[in-house]
């Protein structure tokens, strides 16, 4: 089964993007926060990354640059799935090794289409 980990300190964004990825058959894992992405990444090693640009204690952008810069991690999939709408922003995320970004709000048919794109579906 795909591993995804769900990373955003909001519970009911949590919940939505945990019952579509277990709809396409992801093995899910939750974040509330930056270190426990990390955390989780090393656990489980998922295959896909879905973050929040703004979590507490560490944001989405430094959990990707962390994940990006050690070699020794297997590489997840990245996808940004946030508020934020400054392009500067989504081209630093993308400069910076995320695989994808996903604006809110979103429904099942985006993230089934920012899947297929990754080749995760």
């Amino acid at each position: 089964m795909t591993k995804c980990i769900i990373a955003d300190d909001s519970k009911i964004i949590r919940m939505l993007l945990v019952k579509i990825m277990e709809n396409f058959g992801f093995e899910v894992h939750e974040a509330e926060d930056g270190e426990e992405v990390l955390e989780l990444v090393l656990a489980q090693e998922p295959e896909l990354v879905i973050c929040d640009w703004s979590l507490p204690v560490m944001d989405g952008i430094d959990v990707l640059y962390k994940l990006r810069s050690d070699k020794k991690i297997t590489q997840p999939k990245f996808m940004f799935c946030s508020l934020v709408t400054d392009t500067s922003k989504m081209q630093q995320a993308l400069d910076g090794g995320a695989d994808d970004f996903v604006m809110r709000p979103f429904d099942e048919d985006i993230i089934a289409s920012k899947l297929a794109i990754l080749g995760l579906l």
